[in-house]
C-alpha cells in the first residue's frame, strides 16, 4: 500500500508557465490510493491538460491508473487527437481488462501555444468550466459516455473547439471537489461548486485555486 501511495504520486501534475498559459495543479487524495490523475503535458506547439477517475478505490484502481497513464502519455507523445485518443484509450482498457468494476472518467483539453484556441474532449467525466471576471461562466460538457464498457462508447465528434483569449480561467477538476458535503450532510454540487469558481476567479491564479480549496 505504501508503495502504490508513493507511486500514485508520482502521476500527480504540476504547475507550469508554457507559452504565456500558467497552469496550476492541486492534488490530494481522500484515501490512501485510488484511481485519480492528472497530467500536464507541453509540447513543442500545444499543452495538454488532462484529468482522470478510475473507478472504485485500492490497488486494483490504482494499477488500472498508472495503466492508463502510461497509454495516454504515449498517444499523447506521438501526437494523436484527443478524439482518437480517448477512442483508443476506450478500446485499450475494454480489451485489457474487460470488467464492469473497471471504467474510467475523463476531461482532456489543448491549447495552442498562442493561447487563442482551445481544444476539448469530456468522457463521463464533472464539466470543465471557462470564466472570467465579470462574465458570465461556461460549461464544458461530455460528449461521450464513461470510457472502459462500451465499444462505441466515444461519438467522433466528441471534440469541440472553444475560443479563449487572455485572461480565460479554465477549471478542469474531479467529482471530489462535487461531491463534498457539509455537516447537514448537502453536497456541494456542479452549481455549488461553480458559485465558488466564479466568486474565487478575480483572484490571481495560485490565490484562486486556493480559494476553492479553502471553501
Amino acid at each position: 500500500l505504501f508503495l502504490a501511495a508513493r507511486v500514485q504520486q508520482s502521476l500527480t501534475p504540476t504547475s507550469l508557465t508554457w507559452a504565456g498559459i500558467a497552469v496550476d495543479a492541486y492534488y490530494q487524495p481522500v484515501r490512501t490510493i485510488g484511481g485519480d490523475f492528472g497530467l500536464v503535458a507541453p509540447r513543442a506547439d500545444w499543452l495538454t491538460l488532462l484529468v482522470c477517475d478510475v473507478s472504485g478505490h485500492g490497488i486494483g484502481s490504482a494499477l488500472v491508473a498508472n495503466r492508463i497513464y502510461a497509454e495516454t502519455m504515449s498517444q499523447i507523445e506521438g501526437g494523436v487527437e484527443l478524439g482518437p485518443m480517448m477512442q483508443h484509450l476506450n478500446w485499450f482498457v475494454k480489451r485489457s481488462f474487460d470488467s464492469a468494476n473497471f471504467y474510467f472518467t475523463m476531461a482532456a483539453a489543448r491549447l495552442n501555444r498562442d493561447g487563442s484556441c482551445m481544444e476539448f474532449a469530456g468522457a463521463g467525466h464533472p464539466p470543465a468550466m471557462i470564466v472570467q471576471p465579470g462574465r458570465k461562466l461556461r460549461l464544458l460538457e461530455s460528449r461521450s459516455s464513461v470510457l472502459g464498457l462500451l465499444d462505441r462508447a466515444v461519438p467522433n465528434d466528441v471534440t469541440v473547439s472553444v475560443p479563449v483569449q487572455a485572461g480565460d480561467r479554465v477549471v478542469i477538476y474531479t467529482d471530489g471537489f462535487t461531491e463534498s458535503s457539509n455537516p447537514q450532510e448537502e453536497m456541494l454540487g456542479i452549481e455549488g461548486f461553480r458559485e465558488i469558481v466564479c466568486d474565487a476567479a478575480a483572484l490571481p491564479l495560485s490565490g484562486m485555486k486556493q480559494e476553492i480549496v479553502e471553501r
